[in-house]
This record gives C-alpha cells, sequence and structure tokens, in this order.
C-alpha cells in the first residue's frame, strides 16, 4: 500500500474517532436537556427512498464532472465518481470543504491532468449549486416570512452567506477568464520571490488555471451541465424533503421544501469533525419555525445528517482502502506533452519560463499570445529568445510544427522587413524558409519551416569538438561573404559615422539613463573602475575617439552592401551529423551596412561573451566602481583567437581595428532593451561598453601602431586601461 494511502487512512480513522466522541457527547447532552423528542420518528420506509434520490443525484454530479473535465483528458466514470466520494468522506472529518481539495489531487493525479484545473471544476460546479440553492432558499424566504419572520431571517441570513461565497468563486473564475492584469501583476510580483524553478512550476500552474478555463468554456456543453445541475438539485432537495415528510406527513409543501433546503444551507456551514452539533444547531432552528412544530427535532436532524453524509461517506472509504492495480503508465511523446498544457505527463514549465515572465509582468505580447492559444489559433510548444519587440516560438498549427515570429502592429514594420529579406533570398542556402504571412488586428507575425535537428550553435559549441565549431565558424563566414555582401567600393561617410554616433551610441546610453538610475549615476563620473581596472568612461572615449582624425578617417570609410546585421552565435544553429547551419533573424535596420558590421556581432559573442552576460542575474554599482562576474568558456576563447587569425589573413589593418568599434556599438544599441528586460545587470552590459571603446582606442596609441601596420590589432584585451 502506497505511504499516502496510509496517512489518508490514519487521518480517516482520526477523523472518525473525533467525530464518533462529539456525536456520542452531542447524544448525551441532548437527553440530558430533554431536548430529545421521543414522540417523532423518521419511517423506515423514507430512509431508502431518500437513500436512493442521493446516490442518483451523486451519480448526476459525476457525469457533470466528467462533461467538464472529459475536454481536458478522456476520462472514465469510475475515476470521477471515486474522486467524488472520496471528497465527501473528507469532508465529513475535515472543516471548511477541505475534501474538494483531496477530490482534486486524487482526480487530477488518476487522470494525470493539472490538478488546478480539476479544483477549478470544482469550484465552477460548487458556485452553480450555491446559486440555484441560493435562490430556492430566497424563494422559500418570500414565501414564509409573514407566518415564520424568525425560521425565514436565519435562512436568509444562510442563503447570503451561501450566495456570497458562490458569487466570490464566480469572480475569482471570471478574473482568470479574463487574464485581469493586476491580478497577474500581483502574483507576478508574488512568484518572482521564488527561486527559478519553483517560480516557473507555480507560474505554469496558475497560467495552465486560465488555459484551462478557455478550454472548459469553449468546449464542454454548460448548458446541458446546468439542466443537469438543476435535476441534480431537484433529486437532493426530494431525499431530504423525503424524510422531512416522513417524520411529519401532515405539513404543508412550502414548509417541507423550506426545511429540506434548511438541511443543506446547515450541512454547507464550515465547521470541524463530528459537525451533527453545528448541523442541528441550524437546522432545527429552521425546522421549527418552518414546519411550526414545538420542541427540538433531534432524531430528524440525526437521521437527516446521517442519509446526507453517511452513505456516500462509506462508498468513499470503500475506495479508499480498495486495491487497485497500478497500471504502468504509457510513455508519451514529447511533444504531445508540450501540445498538450493540461496534462501532467511530465514538468514542462522550464519550457515556457520566457514567456512566462513576459506574460506575468503584463507584457501586451505575451498577452496576444496566450489569447492566440486559449482562442484555440495555435499550440505554444515552447518559446525562444525573442528581439526587442518580438517573441519566436515553436508552434503548432495546421497539423505541423513551425516556428513563429510574432510582434505588436505598432512593431510590425520592422518584423515586416526580415520578412521581406528572407523571402528575397528564398533560393539562398543556409537561410530559414518563409512558409507564411500572418497579420491581424492585434499582431503580425509569419511562419518558418521548424528544422527540427538542428541544435543552437552555442551548444554545438560546447558540447562538440572544437575543430567542428571552427569549421562551422569558417563555413559561415564564407557563405556571408559569398551568398550576402555584394562587391562595391569603398567611400568615406564621416556625416554618416557623427549620424551612427550620435543616434547608435550617445542617444541609445542617455536614454537607458533615463530608465536605470544607477546608469545615470556612473555618467556622472569621468572615469571608471571596472571589475578593478580604471577605464575613461563613455563619453570622454567618444571625445578621444572625435580627435583622433586617423581613427575617424578609418570609420568614415564603408562599404555599402546588404548585410545579415545579427551575426552573433545566438542567431545561428547547428546540426550535429554534419555540421550544416542555418543563419537566423537577419536584421537590415543598419544605419552602416558594412561587413564590419557584422564581424563585430560575431564578435560580440566570442570576445565578450555576450551570452554569458545575458545569463548574468545581477551587476553591482557605486559611485564610479562597477563589479560583475566574468563568465565565458575556454571554447568561446580558442574559436576567437581562430577568428582573429582569419582576420590577419583576410582583412586590411583599419577593418581589424574598426570591428573593436562596431562591437562596442553593439552593446551601447541594446542598453535600453536590456533596462527593460534587466535592469539589475544592466550596468554590466554598460560597462563592457566602455571598455571596449577604450580598447579601441588604445589601438591608435604610438605604441600600438608601432608594432606594425599588420598587427592584429582587434584582439586587445578587455582588461587594457585606457
Amino acid at each position: 500500500m502506497k505511504r499516502s494511502r496510509l496517512w489518508a487512512l490514519a487521518l480517516v480513522g482520526l477523523g472518525l474517532l473525533v467525530s464518533a466522541l462529539f456525536l456520542t457527547r452531542f447524544i448525551d447532552e441532548s437527553r440530558e436537556s430533554g431536548q430529545w423528542v421521543p414522540s417523532g420518528h423518521v419511517p423506515l420506509w423514507a430512509i431508502p427512498v431518500a437513500v436512493l434520490c442521493q446516490v442518483v443525484a451523486h451519480a448526476l454530479r459525476t457525469k457533470n464532472s466528467q462533461r467538464l473535465l472529459r475536454v481536458v483528458r478522456p476520462t472514465t466514470w469510475r475515476i470521477l465518481f471515486s474522486g467524488l466520494s472520496v471528497g465527501y468522506l473528507f469532508n465529513a472529518i475535515l472543516p471548511f470543504r477541505l475534501g474538494e481539495l483531496v477530490r482534486a489531487h486524487l482526480i487530477g493525479t488518476r487522470m494525470r491532468i493539472s490538478r488546478a484545473v480539476v479544483l477549478f471544476t470544482i469550484l465552477f460546479e460548487r458556485a452553480v449549486d450555491g446559486l440555484l440553492l441560493g435562490l430556492c432558499a430566497l424563494g422559500v424566504v418570500v414565501a414564509t416570512w409573514t407566518r415564520a419572520p424568525e425560521a425565514a431571517a436565519l435562512m436568509l441570513r444562510l442563503a447570503l452567506g451561501v450566495g456570497a461565497v458562490s458569487l466570490t468563486a464566480a469572480l475569482l473564475i471570471w478574473l482568470l477568464y479574463t487574464q485581469n492584469r493586476r491580478m497577474l501583476r500581483a502574483l507576478g510580483g508574488l512568484t518572482a520571490l521564488l527561486n527559478d524553478r519553483l517560480k516557473d512550476r507555480i507560474r505554469f500552474v496558475l497560467w495552465s488555471l486560465i488555459y484551462g478555463t478557455h478550454v472548459i468554456f469553449r468546449s464542454a456543453r454548460l448548458g446541458r451541465f446546468v439542466l443537469t445541475s438543476m435535476t441534480m438539485w431537484a433529486l437532493y432537495l426530494a431525499s431530504a424533503a423525503a424524510l422531512v415528510w416522513g417524520y411529519l406527513p401532515d405539513r404543508d409543501p412550502v414548509g417541507t421544501l423550506g426545511t429540506a433546503i434548511g438541511a443543506y444551507l446547515s450541512v454547507g456551514v464550515p465547521s470541524g469533525p463530528g459537525f451533527v452539533g453545528t448541523f442541528h444547531y441550524y437546522y432545527s432552528e429552521l425546522a421549527r419555525g418552518l414546519l411550526g412544530i414545538t420542541g427540538v427535532p433531534v432524531g430528524l436532524s440525526l437521521v437527516t445528517w446521517a442519509v446526507l453524509i453517511g452513505p456516500f461517506a462509506l462508498v468513499g472509504l470503500y475506495f479508499l482502502v480498495e486495491r487497485q492495480r497500478e497500471r504502468a503508465a504509457t510513455a508519451t511523446p514529447r511533444l504531445e506533452r508540450l501540445k498538450n498544457k493540461l496534462h501532467r505527463d511530465a514538468d514542462i514549465s522550464r519550457e515556457f519560463s520566457h514567456f512566462l515572465d513576459e506574460y506575468f509582468s503584463g507584457q501586451a505580447l505575451s498577452h496576444v499570445l496566450s489569447t492566440g492559444e486559449l482562442r484555440g489559433d495555435f499550440r505554444m510548444v515552447r518559446t525562444f529568445k525573442g528581439g526587442s519587440n518580438a517573441s519566436t516560438l515553436l508552434v503548432w498549427a495546421g497539423q505541423a510544427l513551425s516556428v513563429r515570429k510574432v510582434t505588436l502592429p505598432q512593431h510590425a514594420e520592422k518584423l515586416k522587413v526580415q520578412h521581406d529579406w528572407l523571402l528575397s533570398r528564398k533560393d539562398v542556402p543556409h537561410l530559414p524558409r518563409i512558409l507564411r504571412e500572418l497579420r491581424t488586428d492585434d499582431s503580425y507575425a509569419f511562419d518558418l519551416e521548424y528544422r527540427e535537428q538542428y541544435i543552437p550553435f552555442f551548444q554545438f559549441i560546447h558540447s562538440e569538438e572544437v575543430e567542428r565549431s571552427k569549421q562551422v565558424l569558417d563555413q559561415v563566414l564564407d557563405f556571408v561573404g559569398t551568398h550576402i555582401y555584394a562587391k562595391g567600393e569603398r567611400r568615406d561617410e564621416p556625416a554618416l559615422l557623427e549620424r551612427y554616433l550620435r543616434e547608435k551610441v550617445e542617444d541609445k546610453v542617455r536614454d537607458a539613463a533615463a530608465l536605470s538610475p544607477r546608469l545615470a549615476e556612473l555618467l556622472t563620473h569621468d572615469t571608471l573602475s571596472i571589475n578593478g581596472q580604471r577605464y575613461e568612461n563613455v563619453f570622454p572615449a567618444l571625445a578621444r575617439l572625435r580627435a583622433n582624425p586617423r581613427a575617424l578617417a578609418e570609420l568614415a570609410s564603408v562599404r555599402d552592401t546588404p548585410i545579415h546585421g545579427d551575426l552573433t552565435v545566438d542567431n545561428l544553429i547547428v546540426r550535429r551529423e554534419d555540421a550544416d547551419f542555418l543563419v537566423l533573424d537577419p536584421n537590415n535596420e543598419n544605419a552602416i551596412s558594412d561587413p564590419v558590421v557584422d564581424l563585430g556581432k560575431l564578435c560580440q559573442s566570442l570576445h565578450s561573451g555576450y551570452e554569458f552576460l545575458c545569463q548574468l542575474e545581477r551587476a553591482r554599482s557605486e559611485d564610479a566602481v562597477v563589479e560583475y562576474e566574468e563568465a565565458t568558456s575556454s571554447r568561446y576563447a580558442e574559436l576567437y583567437t581562430h577568428l582573429q587569425r582569419r582576420f590577419e589573413t583576410t582583412l586590411p589593418p583599419e577593418v581589424r581595428r574598426a570591428v573593436l568599434f562596431h562591437e562596442a556599438v553593439h552593446y551601447c544599441r541594446m542598453l535600453t532593451y536590456r533596462a527593460r528586460i534587466n535592469p539589475d545587470s544592466l550596468v554590466a552590459f554598460f560597462a563592457t561598453a566602455v571598455r571596449l571603446f577604450n580598447a579601441f582606442n588604445a589601438q591608435y596609441t604610438p605604441e600600438a601602431l608601432g608594432s606594425g601596420p599588420d598587427a592584429p590589432t582587434s584582439s586587445t584585451s578587455l582588461q587594457r586601461t585606457a
């Protein structure tokens, strides 16, 4: 027997013991106080009739539960019936109807679906129950107010309590269904306090709950659910009414019906184990007033309580002790686990970590994606890193997998440019293939062919022999040189360079400083201490650059050609089998369209470790001091050395020197984006740009230039001072 079942049986045994003690005490005190009414009894025929009505009503409740949950995953009636009965058993011995949590756990575990979604269906079911029972109670209150005001007032209070709980549950369901932004941000703030794994797990559960509300409301037959609920409650009330009518057969129908309703209002009052005393207190007051009798009908209370609680609790005890054959869980394909997010065959919460971070922070694009998933337009399978205003995800749509890039309408033009760039090169190898273009009122997107055998180049670098990575790097550079770049003469563009410095460096730095007080503080200093080394700050470094005619002349000499524009390690995927590669996410919005921009992007990865910086959680800054963990890999260092050797044989010295400049500019261009993604690590990206500008300027010192015109100056260390 499983340990969990042993604990459950121990809890049941303890609850039954406590209940028996309270029941014995209640009967003894009732006899001593003279509250027992010996002349009143419930005839034997009424009890089986009442139990039969209860059983049929519980069967209808199980059918309703199946109606809601089968749209999530097909299930058997037995699983739901056993879960319902065990839940009733624990409701009898635990306060506040905590047995519903047990029911959700049992059904969710046996169906291997989200237990939170099962609990949602129970809340929905109970909300409908409360509203139906409350409306019936209000009808009785209106009919009996004049002849039994005290009983009617008590019933009104109980009905209002049940109605308030039902409306609260309905409000919670509505907030989830409508994806209330304030609620989501509050939940996002609370879960952010947890470690990453627990945070992702809880956020995925919460999002699954929202997803479940849409799946159920969209697919379940709610009209039939309500009709079945009404029939079920007619049987429940008939069960209690049979006991009342058998006890006092000559009473009026309204009083009998009101007393039957009072039985369910009384049993719904939250209390602890052995709550027959609480039940009797409310039920006897209602019965006396509505039936017009004197004395306290303890016998009726006990029999009614026993019929409402006992038989189905015994059924639950049977299912709890029953030895079930454990069926070996069939292995579910990974794709199916990711498509069906309400199933719980494996923990897939980490696959959607990036999406969940954005969703619970209230970002509009994540809610567009969520809405599309909830409508059933597509199914997210996993999410990838996106650009500054776009998301990239693997989706299941049209019975096939594809990679979807999506953005909001106000940012559509930039993504449209990327779509057109790829479409115009549809016959060029090593580029992703466009499948379709999608435009709606709330988003713009296009789908790319999915290549399952390809893995990120970052992963390839750190799992394969380094020589294979060097070959890939050479092939990538040969590919862009042959298929992307066009032949053209260099020309001097000093005005273009000045605009580039102003817009892509100075303006970006100031914009980021407006978002980050820590960065604004760093800009007030002429020099910075970065990880123990002293550097000129960004604006003094730019002043030094502008005062250097040779540097300005070399940077102003540009070769205008189409480029990829974002040739980082992050944007390369490789097939392990033969080291074939794809180049992803072109960026055609470069003021300077020169191959050196792509080379600067490659060095941004291999030289200054962009991918490792993105994993940095925080950096420390105080006054003019910046400190952060510098993490990179020996594989990156080997590839960077290989890249420099290639530069020595293929690039003139002035272009090799310009690579460092563009590498630095790339870090400035991303500062506002990084300020939104993670302000705690922003200063590390800024500090990297500062060090690169210092390294660029250091190439023009007499000592550096004196080493020869063909020296590999672009390999200057970031640790070098200005």
